[in-house]
This record gives C-alpha cells, structure tokens and sequence, in this order.
C-alpha cells in the first residue's frame, strides 16, 4: 500500500520510502522531513539506548559430548563470541531467549535505520558508522566524548526536522572533542579502540607529541582528537586514560560547554553526542573567520554549514537563535567581529525583517 507524502516521497507500509519524482521542487529552500519519519527517528532515538536491550546470534556448540551456548555480536569490523553457559543450564537457556529477543527488537531497529536511510536522512559512511559504533560500544559518548565537524553534522537533519544539502555532508575524518571526557580507573587505548574498526588505523605521531593526536587508516581516513585550551594555552594536551593527546584549538570551549544525544543511521542506530545545532552553527561563523590561505575551501564548507542550521533555525525558533548570537557575541571582541564578518559574508545580515547581525544606525541620522 503506497501513501502519498509532502516532500517528494511515498510511505510503503510505514516502513519503505521511495521518493516521488512527479512532486514539484521546492528550488533552493530546504525541505521539512515528513511528520512520519521524524516519529520513526524519534522511536528509533528512544529504542536504540544500550541498556534497553542486548542482542546477538546465538550458536551452540559441542565439546567433548556436551553442547554449550555462545552469542556473537557485531562490534566494528569485528564479530565477538562470548560463552553463555552449557546448553542444558536453565539460566543459559533463559539468557539465550533474553538475547534471541533482542536479536529481533534488532532487527526491526535496524529496518527503521534503513527507512529512514532511503527517505535521505543522512547517515555515515560503512567506514564512519564502525567507527562511530566502536567508540559508543566502549561507553566514551556517556563518559562524555562529543562527535564535531562533519560527522556531527550529518546528525542535524533528523534533530532540525530539514533535509540538508548533500554537498556538505562528505567527510573523510571524525573529530572527536574530549574536553568533558571523564576517565575510569582502566585506561582505554583509543588506537586499539579504532582497530576494532578498522585495523590498518595507526597512530601518527608529531615532533611535539608525547602521545598521539591523530589515528589514521589505510584508505586516509583520519581520526582527530580535539580539546579547549586550558590554562598556559598549551597544546597539546595529553589525555592518559585514552592513551593520546589532543590538539587544543580557538573557540572550542564553546562547543564543549553543552551537548545533545543524537543517532547516527548505521546498523542498528548508533547514539553519540553532539554540539547542539545552534552552537555547531555559531562556532562555525567563529573558525571561518580564521581560516587562511589553503583553508578557503574548509571556510566556504564552514559558512555553507552554518547558513543551512541558521536557515532552518530562523523558519522554527528565531528568538533562540538570536539570543545564542547575542551571548556568543558578548563573549568578547573578537568572538563579536568574527559572527558579524561571517554572517556578513553569508548575506545573512537581514532576513524577513529580523537581524541576525546589529545594524548600527549613522550618527548623524540618529541626531536628526
């Protein structure tokens, strides 16, 4: 049965979305997600939490004449078989029926993922989601690792309720912000975190590192761990409970200061932590403004970010929008002369009659 939806798509028993390419385009605005997929991400958002359920195939196995129950789960790149207990154990076979059912609340969250894929909300790539997935498997997202950049970006159309443009959704890197990371008394080794993802990631290591910052894999991709700057305004910093260091950058504390869960569209659904939209945006019009030489082309996708999140924010809460511009603009000059300058540069000083930027009016026109 084919339901006919606004924005281009027909809904196929609530699940399947195929798009509707007889619907007229709506040109260069951004496009709201349909009702029924932001209740399916929501579902999906609420469902996907680590302690809501366990999953895995169960296998038996014989030895020596007794047969015994393992689950296996996915993790990365990796598939881990754990012991359950002899199969003729009650409480082997009560845990195997617990992970058997959660093999199927899997299952149905992993056809949310993937409807929600075809409606084009965006998702990570194969080698990102393994990423993703082995850093909220090893419990960093809720020991206060945040996901930036890109990666988080790709996040905000499901938390904004609008599609995104897809040419500045591509990313070959996860940035990883630590500065609200709280260890335990185990150290994590993030370098064997992500082989679990991808074997071939190595450190790499610079002249002024004690630990490394930066982890890449075979294929380039590049993880980066980032931190606001602290007292001395050193970097880098190092970070022993995940046995590197990270880079501390301008303005970062102002993405670590707060942040929101949100679900990356990979296997089962991935939750991670993000900066909010709003705060995304605005620190991105702060580091365009510090982009120099061969950074133009990461300032021309830093504006292009923050003016589809500014867009959308202007369309459904304005009033909040303008007061998180008015208290990043109070932190000082310079935070002030970078937002203006940007949203100067995305024509964004007026839009349907409010001001995103302070107009000042001429002197003398205000004695007259």
């Amino acid at each position: 049965m084919l339901v006919l939806l606004p924005n281009n798509y027909y809904f196929v028993l609530g699940i399947h979305v195929i798009p509707n390419n007889n619907c007229l385009s709506l040109g260069n605005r951004l496009k709201p997600i349909p009702l029924n997929l932001m209740t399916l991400y929501s579902d999906l958002a609420q469902n996907v939490r680590p302690n809501n359920y366990e999953h895995g195939s169960v296998i038996t196995r014989k030895k020596k004449g007794r047969y015994y129950l393992f689950v296996v789960t996915k993790d990365g790149s990796r598939r881990v078989e754990k012991y359950i207990g002899a199969a003729d154990n009650p409480d082997a076979q009560e845990r195997a029926e617990q992970l058997k059912a959660g093999a199927e609340q899997a299952k149905a969250l992993r056809t949310t993922v993937s409807a929600l894929k075809q409606a084009r909300i965006p998702s990570p790539s194969l080698k990102l989601g393994k990423i993703l997935e082995v850093i909220a498997n090893e419990g960093l997202f809720e020991q206060g690792i945040v996901l930036i950049g890109t990666a988080a970006f790709q996040t905000y159309a499901a938390l904004l309720g609008y599609h995104l443009r897809n040419a500045y959704l591509a990313t070959q890197d996860a940035d990883l912000l630590v500065a609200s990371f709280v260890g335990t008394e185990d150290r994590i080794d993030m370098e064997t975190i992500l082989q679990r993802a991808d074997p071939t990631f190595k450190a790499k290591m610079h002249n002024d590192d004690q630990l490394p910052k930066v982890f890449k894999s075979k294929d380039n991709f590049s993880v980066d761990i980032l931190t606001k700057f602290g007292r001395g305004r050193k970097s880098p910093i190092v970070i022993d409970e995940l046995g590197c260091s990270a880079e501390a950058l301008p303005f970062m504390e102002y993405l670590a200061e707060e942040s929101v869960e949100a679900v990356a569209l990979y296997g089962t659904g991935v939750l991670v932590r993000v900066p909010p939209p709003v705060r995304y945006a605005i620190h991105k019009l702060l580091i365009a403004q510090e982009r120099r030489g061969l950074f133009q082309t990461k300032k021309a996708k830093d504006l292009a970010q923050a003016r589809d999140i500014l867009d959308i924010l202007l369309e459904t809460d304005p009033d909040a929008l303008e007061d998180a511009l008015e208290e990043a603009r109070s932190r000082g000059p310079k935070w002030k002369k970078n937002i203006n300058a940007s949203l100067k540069e995305m024509g964004r000083e007026t839009r349907q009659g409010r001001l995103p930027i302070e107009v000042r009016t001429n002197a003398k026109k205000e004695r007259a």
